[in-house]
């Protein structure tokens, strides 16, 4: 071939190919989607996890939980405001326009539409929310899709101290350590000194009247991790603190909230 038609070929071929993966698409996008169900555009961004499109609907981004902006006479929860700013710089740098990607369930017991979210260039905005470690992994049945990449992307932040792993509130803490009056999102290590069964519940108690409960319509979700045979190992355990008749208790509801250390 002549070397103006192979000039001439490359350049095609060049061209071809940046019309199908664009200079934006170069890097491996972050937790990529399998499908997309829909595209739409937003129109206002309310805080890190919550946001509203055009067309009136309320979306809740699947798979994180972001701390809380100030309302009902409450304070905003530390890096509540840089959550939100990063979602909407986010959403800002796609042009206000996101890919929408459904799970199992469709909706919460609040009617908002329940999502996973995409930039235009195909990364998770979830998963970037976790790396930057302005949010936690929430999973909750059945919405799992996805979620080993976005533990991933969390752990990757809690290894480097980034973000809200850098707060009191989200260092593990040893069950005896707690206080009665101890709420809101905690990760527990104790050892299991106690396995409980009642006829909804398996329960993990902890020393310092600490007890993990998983329900047993959820215990198929823990197949590999065979919560029964527990007594005595050491494990930590992820979520939100509760009082009940005298003890401190966590949900466990899936997997990615207890690691088992021996």
């Amino acid at each position: 071939m002549q070397p103006t038609l192979l000039l001439k070929a490359l350049i095609a071929g060049r061209l071809f190919y940046w019309l199908l993966f664009p200079l934006s698409a170069h890097a491996a996008p972050l937790c990529p989607p399998d499908h997309i169900n829909s595209q739409a555009q937003v129109r206002y961004v309310h805080d890190g996890d919550t946001l509203r499109l055009k067309n009136g609907e309320k979306i809740r981004l699947i798979g994180i939980d972001t701390p809380e902006l100030a309302r009902k006479g409450r304070p905003d929860e530390p890096l509540a405001i840089q959550a939100r700013d990063r979602l909407r710089q986010l959403v800002a740098a796609s042009n206000n326009r996101i890919s929408l990607r459904l799970d199992d369930e469709k909706r919460d017991r609040y009617g908002r539409l329940l999502a996973h979210l995409y930039s235009q260039d195909g990364n998770s905005l979830s998963a970037q929310l976790l790396q930057d470690g302005l949010a936690t992994l929430l999973a909750i049945p059945p919405n799992l899709d996805g979620l080993d990449c976005y533990a991933r992307a969390e752990k990757q932040a809690q290894q480097t101290n980034k973000g809200i792993w850098q707060l009191t509130r989200y260092q593990t803490v040893t069950s005896t350590s707690l206080k009665r009056r101890s709420r809101g999102y905690r990760r527990v290590i104790g050892k299991v000194i106690r396995i409980g069964e009642g006829r909804r519940n398996l329960w993990l108690n902890l020393p310092g009247k600490v007890a993990f409960r998983i329900e047993k319509k959820e215990l198929p979700l823990f197949y590999e991790l065979k919560p029964r045979e527990l007594l005595g190992k050491t494990i930590i355990g992820r979520g939100w603190l509760y009082q009940r008749k005298g003890e401190l208790r966590m949900r466990l509801r899936t997997p990615y909230a207890l690691d088992i250390l021996n």
